[in-house]
């Protein structure tokens, strides 16, 4: 059943909704709206798929920290999962075009007798046989059914909300939903200080950077709340963000130099170079990873005032 034939099944709506759904119904629109300007604007700009990656990101993630609406409403779980689709389909091309200039950018600022073989060219033509078929399927995706669906699904969930007809919304506290978010993120740091490897460490970061992601994008979702602390809140969160996105792109390089490396040893080329900046991209998650309780911290504080104001007990 369609969200849209589901919604004359709801009931129980009140003549003045609760502020939560509100919010989240304005924040949907402002998401959809950049998807929907990106989808023009990509053709003559590839590049315009970033904010529609992130507009679909903050979209998923606003909707997915309401676990009850995510557990009882299949509409709404079905729509996350669209927005995961969009997300992962349009990025792939602009991820591989954002390292591809990365790694080139890195070559040039090599001294020329550190560059040894055809890197640059090896480099060229590996990323364009990439990119160009994930580029072929983000513009395939753009006129498939599915695309205008999705559309479709978020103004009908906007129109829910709007009616209060979304149960799990206004039925959470806003202090328990913050709260059980910020234990996700607990929980992640720990394996971050757990983990024993190089690969460990990179996968527990990232896990760590999704967590701190979906509850910065709640903050911004209710920023109405309270506007002068959501505000510092998701302001903390993203610092902490950034230094997590480095050390994705460095451990995302990485992966991208080994293949290389191995590309260009099958090809009797020397392996030099790409070993070279295999290690300026394992010392950039070094320092990352040694960079990031402090940065955590200082920047956890703010969210953690937040949820104690908005709850009877602190949250530590």
């Amino acid at each position: 059943m369609t969200i849209e034939a589901k919604a004359g099944d709801r009931v129980n709506a009140t003549d003045e909704p609760p502020l939560a759904s509100r919010m989240l119904a304005r924040y949907l629109h402002t998401q959809r709206e950049t998807i929907m300007d990106g989808q023009i604007a990509v053709h003559d700009d590839p590049d315009a798929v970033g904010d529609m990656v992130i507009a679909a990101r903050r979209a998923r993630c606003a909707l997915s920290a309401y676990r009850p609406a995510v557990r009882h409403e299949p509409e709404v779980r079905r729509l996350i999962e669209e927005l995961r689709w969009f997300g992962i389909n349009v990025s792939a091309a602009h991820e591989l075009r954002a390292q591809a200039a990365r790694l080139h950018e890195a070559v040039d600022l090599l001294r020329p007798r550190y560059v040894r073989g055809p890197v640059r060219a090896r480099m060229t033509n590996y990323f364009h046989t990439r990119t160009r078929p994930a580029w072929r399927a983000a513009r395939d995706m753009f006129g498939s059914p599915r695309f205008p669906a999705l559309i479709e699904d978020l103004m009908c969930e906007e129109r829910l909300l709007n009616a209060g007809l979304v149960p799990g919304i206004d039925d959470s506290d806003n202090a328990v939903v913050l709260a059980a978010l910020l234990e996700r993120v607990r929980r992640r740091m720990r394996a971050v200080e757990s983990a024993r490897d190089e690969d460990g460490t990179d996968a527990s970061m990232h896990d760590l950077r999704k967590a701190l992601r979906r509850t910065r994008y709640y903050l911004e979702s209710v920023h109405e709340m309270n506007p002068a602390r959501s505000a510092q809140a998701a302001d903390g969160l993203a610092a902490v963000q950034d230094l997590l996105g480095q050390n994705q792109d460095a451990a995302v390089a990485k992966q991208h130099l080994i293949q290389l490396t191995r590309e260009a040893e099958n090809a009797g080329e020397s392996t030099f170079t790409y070993g070279l900046l295999l290690q300026r991209e394992i010392d950039r998650t070094t320092i990352c990873a040694a960079g990031l309780p402090a940065v955590y911290w200082r920047s956890l504080r703010a969210v953690r005032a937040m949820a104690d104001v908005h709850a009877d007990a602190p949250l530590d």
